[in-house]
């Protein structure tokens, strides 16, 4: 048989894009991101250390995360960037136990203190964090 004629009708490894809802996708999302962060520290403390997901805090500049948490970083206006997100991470985490919330882009997606949670994520954005975060291609419909 002639190599040429092999590697055509060798079969090529596809990988299948799963279709989710959007719900699905995000609770593969929490699950995951719950998974990568500890009883510590929320996911947007995580996530902004890792380089990962949304980059929680570390996307903001100083300004805005003082502007998102004003109400935090007007009480410690002399400390470092680290305690403030290191507040806000514990707001997360007492928000997350006073709700039932899995995990903090849950408790953002009502709240809106510091971003605006699940909601400020399109499809592409999901399909894409689930690529990177769980491993396999999603198509959200």
């Amino acid at each position: 048989m002639n190599n040429d004629l092999q590697s055509v009708t060798a079969p090529e490894a596809i990988q299948t894009i799963e279709h989710l809802s959007r719900p699905e996708a995000i609770a593969r999302l929490r699950e995951r991101l719950a998974s990568v962060s500890d009883k510590d520290h929320c996911v947007c403390e995580t996530v902004g250390r890792l380089g990962i997901f949304c980059g929680g805090f570390k996307r903001m500049s100083d300004a805005e995360l003082n502007e998102k948490f004003r109400w935090i970083a007007i009480r410690h206006r002399d400390e470092p960037r680290q305690s403030l997100e290191a507040l806000a991470g514990l707001y997360h985490e007492a928000r997350q136990e006073t709700t039932g919330a899995a995990i903090c882009c849950d408790v953002e997606t009502k709240e809106h203190a510091g971003c605006d949670g699940w909601n400020q994520f399109d499809g592409e954005a999901l399909e894409r964090f689930h690529l990177a975060l769980i491993g396999s291609p999603v198509k959200i419909g």
